[in-house]
């Protein structure tokens, strides 16, 4: 622990304050919504109509939370088999779009027939079949809503990606997984011990996380589909996972080796260590660009710790922000901003705050809400999960990119922390 406790307490210091500048996310606040009419989903026959009820339910919460509609819900229920015709009802409720379904089930098999048309024209822009096996209803609703945004929006869903955090309602912090939406949180090591700082591979198969099971802080890897976790690196001093590159081979991480905390690149194949950064003081906490080529680290070497990015090819450096402490940057999937956690002036309380890759303007996100921390990215870059006290324990919270709508992601025992959004 107090290796921990040293780790982190190397990573504090921020002064300068955030810019006033709005980021937008596309579909907040109702710009640029499709306005869809959801129907009543019509069961196959009387017996499934609460599975049918249940499936709409969480497809709705998705289709809201995607911020790409706007959910009209009184139009009349309608069968994804019935002709043109019946849509002049929706198109008077206000509907643009009406997505229509049947759901039945067979023993513990879920099947749902989805139609989404345009009401004016008539077109059909979905029409898709699902089977699911009843265990996994949610995921099935969380399909249909992805292949919604997908069709509809042009864009990825995120109704499928999962959410890995820490949480120590056993009395040892321990990995859990939950749904994007916090439901369906599940504990998925039983180290009894301290484990930290989880991140996800780009394929969602492997979650890298550093643990005091063996009495040192080592990196392991944990297999999401058949559970257990082995130790990819166990030198002595800390271990610690900041970040996948894009293709999954590498793991940016931060060594000492009972020296100063550098970065360093692990090949996951051989487990080889490249060096990035050769520093007397403190660099930590990489998080790798999206094209790969760059990290983004912590660094005391100006004083007190910041947010540089260097080049791994040549080495070059550059520093980001000037504020009295920087900790845990996360680098946007789309690229042109970093979310980190810090803080404008010594007596302030941990914030989130945005710097673009440039390091010309930084924008505080929460405003001393209780402490903020550890910010992770959605992989549309639309919102952040984060660590927020501001309900007198530690939380995972979900906002906008831009700030806005912040609001607690799960209510589960104990404290929750470390979140980092999956693939």
């Amino acid at each position: 622990m107090n290796a921990v406790l040293a780790f982190a307490l190397i990573l504090l210091a921020l002064p300068a304050r955030a810019s006033d500048v709005y980021i937008g996310v596309e579909g907040a606040r109702g710009a640029g919504r499709r306005s869809l009419g959801l129907s009543a989903f019509l069961p196959e026959k009387p017996a499934d109509a609460p599975d049918a009820e249940r499936l709409r339910s969480v497809l709705r919460e998705d289709l809201l939370a995607s911020r790409y509609f706007e959910i009209v819900e009184n139009g009349p229920a309608l069968a994804p088999e019935a002709d043109a015709s019946a849509l002049s009802a929706w198109r008077l409720s206000g509907a643009g779009l009406v997505l229509s379904a049947k759901a039945a089930r067979s023993q513990d098999l879920l099947t749902l027939s989805v139609k989404v048309r345009d009401v004016s024209s008539g077109e059909t822009l979905l029409e898709r079949y699902y089977r699911q096996n009843e265990k996994f209803w949610r995921t099935l609703a969380h399909k249909v809503a992805d292949d919604v945004v997908r069709q509809v929006a042009g864009r990825a869903g995120i109704a499928h990606t999962q959410i890995a955090f820490i949480n120590d309602q056993t009395g040892a912090k321990e990995l859990y997984l939950a749904d994007y939406d916090g439901e369906n949180a599940r504990r998925v090591t039983s180290f009894r011990s301290l484990t930290l700082f989880p991140r996800w591979s780009p394929d969602a198969k492997k979650i890298a996380f550093t643990s005091y099971r063996a009495g040192n802080p080592d990196l392991y890897l944990y297999d999401v589909e058949k559970g257990g976790a082995k130790a990819i690196s166990s030198r002595q001093g800390l271990n610690i996972g900041g970040g996948f590159s894009p293709d999954g081979t590498r793991l940016a991480v931060t060594i000492s080796a009972q020296k100063n905390p550098n970065i360093h690149i692990l090949t996951l194949a051989d487990g080889s260590l490249q060096r990035v950064t050769s520093h007397f003081g403190v660099d930590s906490s990489p998080t790798f660009s999206p094209d790969g080529e760059q990290v983004a680290y912590v660094s005391d070497r100006a004083g007190n710790p910041q947010i540089h990015i260097q080049e791994i090819s040549t080495g070059r450096v550059r520093r980001l922000t000037r504020l009295n402490w920087c900790d845990s940057p996360s680098w946007a999937p789309s690229g042109e901003w970093i979310a980190f956690s810090g803080r404008a002036n010594v007596k302030d309380k941990m914030d989130i705050f945005l710097v673009d890759v440039t390091g010309t303007r930084t924008i505080q996100l929460t405003h001393s809400q209780g402490s903020n921390e550890e910010p992770s990215w959605s992989p549309d870059s639309r919102f952040i999960a984060f660590t927020s006290t501001r309900n007198g324990r530690r939380q995972v919270f979900v906002m906008d990119a831009d700030g806005s709508a912040p609001r607690p992601l799960l209510n589960v025992p104990g404290n929750s922390s470390a979140p980092a959004w999956g693939p």
